[in-house]
């Protein structure tokens, strides 16, 4: 197991946007799929919808939220020098998502555009290395998106999985800040919980132990949670936020009762679109930003996933 904590410059979130597919796929839509039912998925998740792509993709979802954040920004698009795209589902295995929303949003050829593949940790993990590469970029902003179309990976035959996973996107744009910031990050090397077979590989959906799943994700958001308070010194009654990667109700309710009185600070909006991995906490902060409550706040943000992978980002934003 890998462990690094640092504090270095910080974000100033600029503006976040999110997109989602047309349609949605609700409890009730899934009972005329799989042998389930409405009560049995929100009682063991807190779903109770979410969003599978019909037209759109991982591409085209990624634009769409990227466009947003840009036009809710103002600044100059050519100004853009780094944007990552966090995802596990893209829509082919080259070129990138990044690069087709270069191309979609005319976007300077003068920019660094890649994907990264870290599951649900994806989009934390892409915020630390936009924020290392903007350091070093003659341009003053980076693009990162999570775009997801997890529909792709699953077997709606399967009712262990397929009640869990949704489509969508979230990005954000930022610059550098001399505000605090501090991020932690593990990785474990296990296969065996979660995991997809690559090309040619007769695994294409989904396999998840989903009770390895929910002890791995509760001792890892409560490590997360401690450890960047102490490098930060700060309290939990100082943050504003706690933005966990939203993969089960119950999983975040565990992790929160730990801090009574605390709960409502640990934001969840799981029961609309299910786990949007990579997308899940940038759709969160979309939501924030959307009633005032995000520029200017404290945040704790954490993910888990394959790999196994975890980490978690406090930054004053």
């Amino acid at each position: 197991m890998g462990c690094m904590m640092n504090k270095q410059k910080g974000i100033r979130i600029l503006a976040v946007g999110r997109a989602l597919p047309g349609k949605s796929l609700s409890n009730r839509d899934l009972e005329k799929m799989v042998d389930t039912s409405d009560d049995w998925i929100y009682e063991r998740t807190g779903i109770r919808n979410r969003y599978r792509c019909s037209i759109e993709d991982v591409n085209t979802l990624a634009a769409a939220a990227a466009k947003e954040a840009i036009e809710k920004s103002g600044i100059d698009p050519g100004e853009i020098g780094v944007l990552i795209v966090a995802t596990s589902s893209g829509k082919y295995v080259f070129p990138s998502a990044a690069a087709m929303v270069q191309k979609e949003l005319g976007l300077s050829e003068r920019i660094l555009c890649f994907d990264l593949s870290a599951a649900c940790s994806g989009f934390l993990y892409a915020i630390n290395a936009a924020r290392g590469l903007l350091r070093d970029s003659k341009k003053p902003y980076a693009l990162v998106i999570g775009s997801e179309q997890l529909s792709r990976l699953v077997d709606y035959t399967d009712r262990n999985t397929c009640i869990l996973f949704g489509d969508g996107a979230g990005a954000v744009l930022f610059r550098l800040s001399e505000k605090e910031f501090y991020h932690v990050s593990f990785t474990e090397g296990n296969k065996e919980a979660l995991y997809i077979g690559g090309i040619g590989s007769d695994i294409r959906y989904l396999q998840m132990n989903g009770r390895e799943v929910f002890r791995f994700a509760v001792k890892a958001m409560e490590r997360v949670i401690e450890e960047l308070l102490m490098q930060s010194g700060k309290r939990l009654e100082e943050i504003d936020h706690v933005i966990c990667h939203q993969a089960n109700a119950r999983i975040i309710q565990s992790v929160s009762r730990k801090h009574p009185g605390l709960e409502p600070r640990f934001y969840m909006n799981i029961e609309r679109y299910g786990n949007t991995s990579a997308a899940s906490i940038p759709i969160v902060l979309s939501e924030l930003e959307e009633v005032g409550r995000l520029q200017g706040t404290t945040c704790l943000m954490t993910g888990f996933g394959a790999g196994l992978s975890y980490g978690g980002i406090l930054a004053e934003l």
